[in-house]
């Protein structure tokens, strides 16, 4: 047995380069572009939605604000501004006594202001408040809650 002490001329070994994650293939930048544009689209609602809602908001503001108690007169007044928020002007600014509260009344999908007309014109025009007062009020106060903003074909 003879043992050869040279060693064997061997060229280097060269190993293949290291996978990289890119060029990502087509399937991860289509889901990549619809995250992105899922995103977008929610942000667009949500600053949509907070928009359309800033009048709302605002008149429920007005109405709980514990300052000074409100009088019918001022409640019917903060609820025709926040209706004229949502509504054509041509179709609220014209509306006065039994077609206002019929109007109220469809908006909201109940009989509050209609069957309550004789004691909204009593309560309207008198300095002292009433025993009914509050109950008016609250009455302003579940339009702006529940008739607005307006649903889907109410808004003419």
């Amino acid at each position: 047995m003879t043992t050869n002490s040279t060693p064997l001329e061997l060229q280097p070994l060269i190993l293949p380069a290291v996978p990289s994650w890119f060029p990502l293939a087509w399937g991860w930048w289509a889901s990549f572009a619809s995250v992105v544009m899922a995103l977008l689209l929610l942000t667009a609602f949500f600053l949509w939605r907070k928009k359309r809602l800033k009048a709302k908001r605002a008149a429920l503001k007005l109405f709980v604000k514990p300052i000074t108690p409100h009088t019918p007169s001022s409640a019917i007044e903060l609820l025709r501004q926040a209706a004229l928020c949502y509504y054509p002007r041509e179709a609220i600014a014209s509306l006065h006594g039994e077609q206002w509260y019929q109007f109220l009344d469809l908006q909201l999908g109940e009989t509050r202001f209609s069957d309550k007309m004789p004691l909204w014109q009593a309560a309207l025009y008198q300095n002292k408040h009433g025993e009914h007062d509050s109950e008016l009020v609250n009455d302003c106060l579940v339009w702006v809650e529940k008739a607005l903003p307006p649903k889907r074909g109410m808004r003419g």
